[in-house]
């Protein structure tokens, strides 16, 4: 335990250190210095190798050298968003809201109907922090689900770096954040989730046609409560600090319908929305998650 409590220390001291660094840098430089470190080392890292297995098994009809080309513009991309967390803050500024596009908005009058909350929901794209800030700048106040990391340090100076420069009130998955979720969506506000990791716990949907255990967690808020579920398109533009965001049609629950059945179309239907996402912007997704169970093959 002591061993792994000083390799936690060591980690948040050298991840501080280099946003530090990129801190020391504007904006665009930071972003355009994380881009070509990353971009230059993450291929040739261990880790890669699942990236590189993901995508074999999720898009097998690309060619060895096609998915090569993507793996190192979703190392850059990661990259540019490293460098980007030191200036997080930066994008609320009005110089920066050039910066932040966002359409879609006609399909907020489902919500605005129904005078509940809403739950937006999308996957590890772009730079995937700047989402629920966009959202809060164009009015739609609410809160961040996000999963702890492991490193206790790390995850304290990250939910603590999201409540300053994203939105406030940050919750954590799981039963501890279960009374704050309802007392937002009871306040009419919006949540924000990231549906795309793997679960130990949740359901059995499919995932570019494999198996993958996923959330039920929107499902069963929006067949419960009734509040829209809100697909949200989030990309990077180009090689550049500017994000555009999109609020697609929601995902509606049929409250005649069998409770279970619905929550799994509703889940599936989520999926079936981040395949399609990945598929047309594929340099923009973090295939470096451990999505599939171990024992699904290529």
């Amino acid at each position: 335990m002591a061993g792994k409590a000083l390799r936690h220390k060591f980690e948040a001291v050298a991840l501080k250190a280099a946003l530090g660094l990129f801190g020391a840098l504007p904006l665009e430089r930071a972003s355009a210095f994380g881009a070509f470190i990353a971009g230059t080392l993450g291929p040739r890292l261990g880790v890669t190798n699942r990236a590189r297995a993901n995508m074999a098994r999720a898009m097998p009809e690309l060619a060895p050298a096609e998915r090569e080309a993507i793996i190192k513009k979703m190392w850059r991309n990661l990259g540019r968003t490293i460098g980007e967390y030191a200036h997080l803050h930066e994008f609320q500024l009005p110089a920066h809201r050039d910066k932040l596009g966002l359409s879609g908005t006609e399909n907020l009058s489902v919500m605005e109907e129904r005078d509940k909350g809403a739950i937006f929901i999308s996957g590890h794209f772009g730079n995937w922090e700047i989402a629920p800030l966009i959202g809060r700048l164009y009015g739609l106040e609410g809160a961040e689900i996000y999963r702890h990391a492991n490193n206790p340090y790390v995850d304290e100076w990250m939910v603590g770096l999201r409540a300053r420069a994203v939105t406030p009130l940050q919750i954590p998955k799981g039963s501890k954040g279960a009374r704050e979720i309802l007392k937002v969506l009871k306040e009419k506000k919006s949540l924000y989730m990231l549906v795309d990791q793997k679960m130990n716990e949740g359901l059995e949907t499919t995932f570019f046609g494999h198996k993958a255990m996923t959330t039920a967690a929107p499902a069963g808020l929006a067949v419960r409560y009734g509040v829209p579920i809100y697909p949200i398109s989030f990309r990077r533009l180009g090689e550049s600090t500017g994000f555009a965001m999109k609020v697609n049609p929601p995902i509606l629950a049929d409250e005649n319908a069998d409770t279970f059945e619905e929550i799994a179309r509703i889940t599936q239907a989520m999926n079936d929305f981040l395949e399609g996402e990945i598929r047309a912007h594929p340099e923009q997704w973090f295939w470096l998650h451990n999505r599939w169970p171990k024992h699904a093959k290529p």
